[in-house]
């Protein structure tokens, strides 16, 4: 009688404990499994695309600001170490030391086609080779009067065409005939010019009198300048030309 009333009571308590504690007591539990997300993730969004630069439209007129452009414009120092050893028949002549410039076109200037700086030996450096006579300092003058600057800010009035570059040296091309004084101020030349249709052509000196002129005139699709001299080169030489080409740009963009 004792034994069935123990049994009784053990099959009682077994099935209290199926009933009341958690299934984690009587077996392991299982490790976490990865979970399902109950709807696939949104793509990434696209990254934006890259802002373009405003285009700067067509220009009319020479007026407005421009940029040099190294990669269309000739190297003036190889032109003009070229013309030299054609008028020498190829031989190389003497080299010395040339004379940094100084004023609108030679102050801080930096390098452009073919390297160099202010001293130094590259086309725009400070060593320079004579023309034909070896006269080192002649030639290093004319490419100090014809290397260009860096940017210009072209302004049209009714007799004369100021050019401002970024050192804020500033040409004055006068177009009604009036006789020009040499100025003592690098940092403001006046220079006797005319207009041939829509060019401006100067009419200038460089060392010992040697005739000099440059023509600006704008592209036929009106994005760039041309500024093209024209360079005496003795009487048995053939002139030298040498072309800059500068870009529209915007003189406030950054």
């Amino acid at each position: 009688m004792m034994s069935r009333k123990i049994k009784s009571t053990s099959c009682f308590v077994l099935l209290c404990g199926v009933f009341f504690f958690p299934a984690g007591r009587l077996h392991a539990q299982a490790p976490p499994g990865p979970m399902n997300p109950s709807q696939p993730l949104p793509p990434p969004k696209p990254a934006p695309p890259a802002k373009k630069k405003p285009e700067i439209p067509p220009r009319k007129t020479l007026a407005g600001y421009w940029k040099l452009n190294m990669d269309e414009s000739d190297d003036a120092k190889n032109k003009l170490d070229e013309a030299r050893r054609t008028k020498a028949g190829g031989g190389n002549g003497p080299m010395d030391p040339g004379t940094p410039g100084t004023g609108r076109v030679g102050v801080g200037f930096p390098p452009i086609p073919g390297g160099g700086g202010g001293g130094g030996n590259g086309p725009y450096g400070g060593s320079g080779r004579g023309m034909g006579g070896g006269d080192s300092e002649t030639s290093q003058k004319i490419f100090e009067q014809v290397r260009p600057d860096y940017t210009q800010n072209i302004s049209l009035m009714d007799t004369e065409v100021d050019s401002l570059n970024d050192h804020g040296d500033k040409l004055i091309f006068f177009t009604d005939n009036r006789k020009i004084e040499k100025s003592k101020n690098e940092a403001l030349k006046e220079i006797p010019a005319h207009w041939d249709g829509q060019k401006l052509v100067t009419d200038e000196k460089g060392p010992q009198n040697r005739k000099m002129s440059r023509t600006i005139e704008l592209s036929p699709d009106g994005r760039q300048v041309y500024e093209t001299w024209r360079i005496e080169n003795g009487k048995s030489g053939a002139p030298i030309t040498i072309r800059y080409v500068f870009d529209a740009a915007d003189e406030y963009a950054r």
